[in-house]
């Protein structure tokens, strides 16, 4: 082990957590883990990693602590608990690397406490990640770092094992934290559009294995439309992300969104999909799962449509329809984030190589970002886009398709301004009930 390497705490050793501590100590460093979990640091020490039975002892004597907790109501007793927490035990000048999904204002918070409990020598890093338990055991996250350039260059050595994606988001703490929840607007929408055309597909009859390899290569496809399908065709896969991760994410972004009076009506359309989700008891279940609110009753239809066929219930549709229906909510989503984007001051060429490199990429995004760029982010800068639309409110093919879909239709041709929906309603179980506003 190379004595070079500085020694760290690593708090919150979850399904990302452990296999980023685990990484860290795979390339030399000395890692300390806690969790409230005891399993979860029996199995970092089993690979070599140190154990500490609270955030105090792992942070005695190290430089560095990593936050990896689930939320900023565990990250704040992790590090400010009187008794337990890991700020009075830091060493003088150490940083605070937090690496969880929080709010820009709650690293505002937490730099205050910081001062309030006499420890405002102690450095922070506002640093979320991205890319899933798989890219963190393998050290290629795309991670979204700001601070003091000082800081950061301190712990470049620990943010470029982790990341094959390191971003220095510019303008000081909390850029990282808006960059982030940006992205995770992609993602949240892509994750619920994913669902939604696969759910179209097995309604309408459709081999679904069939669809999904010709989709996922479409100008309609997506990362997570490729990452999350699989697991609807065959549901004995284990979980990739439960749906609480996302609806966390999305809860974030839509409290900052309304502190800035922005509205984000297309996230909020995802956001009711997640609530009916975790209201039918599916938290803790991969967020593909959500593809059984279009499908009530048949829950398993995507994965039993992968060999074989049930009768059509949306006459004369083609796997050749979705990708326009998919294309349109990808465009949709752009405007509203990229909106959002200009109105956190975070530089929008910045954004479109951390999307284009991570889970919230798609083709439509991709393709069509530099016109809607110059457009101010309307969907009207888009070549075509109203044939588009005009052809999905006429064709029936289109009318029974549920919430995003309709959200855009009702709005494309129009910048993110015009995106507006009525609530929809959902009924018993986390099945969807079409509100007026729908056709029937």
């Amino acid at each position: 082990m190379s004595s070079t390497k500085p020694k760290l705490a690593f708090a919150g050793l979850g399904a990302m957590g452990f296999c980023m501590a685990s990484h860290l100590l795979d390339s030399g460093f000395q890692v300390i883990g806690y969790d409230v979990y005891p399993p979860s640091i029996e199995k970092l020490v089993a690979k070599g990693g140190l154990s500490a039975g609270s955030p105090r002892e792992a942070a005695e004597g190290v430089d560095f602590l990593i936050c990896m907790v689930a939320t900023i109501g565990q990250a704040m007793p992790l590090l400010f608990n009187p008794d337990t927490g890991a700020v009075k035990a830091l060493p003088k000048n150490a940083i605070i690397i937090m690496c969880s999904t929080v709010a820009p204002a709650d690293i505002d918070e937490i730099v205050r406490t910081l001062s309030a409990s006499g420890r405002p020598d102690i450095r922070l890093i506002d640093s979320p990640v991205s890319g899933g338990p798989g890219r963190a055991a393998d050290g290629t996250l795309s991670i979204f770092s700001s601070g003091k350039d000082s800081d950061l260059a301190h712990a470049q050595s620990i943010l470029e094992c982790m990341s094959a994606k390191l971003y220095h988001i510019p303008g000081g703490l909390g850029g990282g934290s808006k960059a982030k929840l940006v992205h995770q607007i992609f993602a949240a929408v892509n994750i619920a559009m994913t669902s939604e055309a696969m759910g179209v597909v097995a309604a309408a009859g459709l081999n679904t294995q069939l669809a999904f390899d010709e989709l996922k290569e479409s100008e309609g496809g997506s990362w997570m439309f490729s990452h999350r399908v699989p697991h609807m065709l065959d549901p004995t896969l284990p979980p990739y992300s439960a749906i609480a991760i996302i609806k966390k994410d999305v809860g974030i972004i839509t409290r900052t969104s309304r502190a800035l009076n922005f509205d984000l009506p297309l996230l909020h359309e995802a956001e009711r999909l997640y609530i009916a989700g975790d209201s039918a008891g599916w938290l803790r279940e991969d967020d593909c799962v959500i593809v059984r609110l279009y499908l009530p009753g048949r829950p398993d239809l995507v994965s039993q449509q992968a060999k074989s066929f049930v009768p059509f219930e949306l006459p004369a549709i083609s796997i050749s329809d979705v990708p326009n229906l998919m294309i349109g909510v990808h465009l949709a989503a752009t405007s509203e984030a990229m909106s959002f984007c200009d109105r956190l001051h975070i530089d929008t060429d910045l954004m479109f190589d951390i999307v284009s490199n991570a889970a919230g990429a798609s083709a439509a995004f991709l393709k069509h970002f530099r016109e809607m760029q110059a457009g101010d982010w309307s969907l009207s800068a888009v070549s075509g886009v109203k044939d588009s639309r005009n052809r999905l409110v006429s064709s029936d093919r289109s009318q029974r398709c549920l919430l995003l879909i309709h959200c855009l239709v009702s709005c494309c041709g129009q910048g993110t301004k015009a995106l507006r929906s009525p609530t929809p309603v959902f009924g018993s179980a986390g099945t969807v009930q079409s509100p007026a506003w729908m056709i029937p």
